[in-house]
């Protein structure tokens, strides 16, 4: 006979991945909601987002770059697209990599959606780890060396233990 789990709450809400990824799930419902009046949804928005700040991706490097499998990825490129607001352009020469580019109207989209979810960041609220940080400061700090991006304050990825 297998022994009984016993676990409390508190035991439960200690495991940092777990809180992490339903503390994710909360925060996309919430930045649905407030892009909701543009037409626009958190993936979208990162679709908009990662080709604005890198000018050019192919299909694969946006995947990866908006943490969406590739196949997902052609649905949306598809669908905003036909929006138009992102283009592909296509490298002369059979079997290249088409570029993907936002067009003015997406570029006008995302400096109306920005703002609002850089607004999000207050959901976070204050800290008492550093009087300079803010909540979305420290969430930041520990989640992108796991993404494997920089720390916000650009000193490059940081050990998963630190914050």
């Amino acid at each position: 006979m297998s022994p009984e789990f016993a676990a409390s709450r508190d035991d439960v809400d200690a495991v940092a991945a777990w809180t992490v990824i339903r503390a994710g799930r909360e925060l996309a419902r919430r930045l649905a909601t407030e892009l909701e009046p543009m037409a626009l949804t958190p993936v979208e928005f990162g679709v908009l987002v990662q080709l604005a700040t890198a000018e050019e991706l192919s299909q694969a490097e946006l995947a990866r770059a908006v943490g969406v499998r590739p196949q997902s990825m052609t649905a949306l490129v598809a669908a905003l697209g036909a929006r138009g607001l992102l283009v592909r352009g296509a490298e002369p020469g059979r079997g290249r990599l088409s570029r993907l580019t936002l067009t003015p109207a997406g570029r006008e989209l995302l400096s109306r959606a920005f703002p609002v979810v850089l607004a999000s960041n207050a959901w976070f609220g204050p800290v008492a780890v550093d009087d300079d940080a803010t909540g979305a400061d420290v969430v930041a700090s520990a989640l992108l060396p796991l993404l494997g991006s920089e720390t916000p304050d650009g000193s490059g990825s940081a050990s998963a233990g630190t914050a």
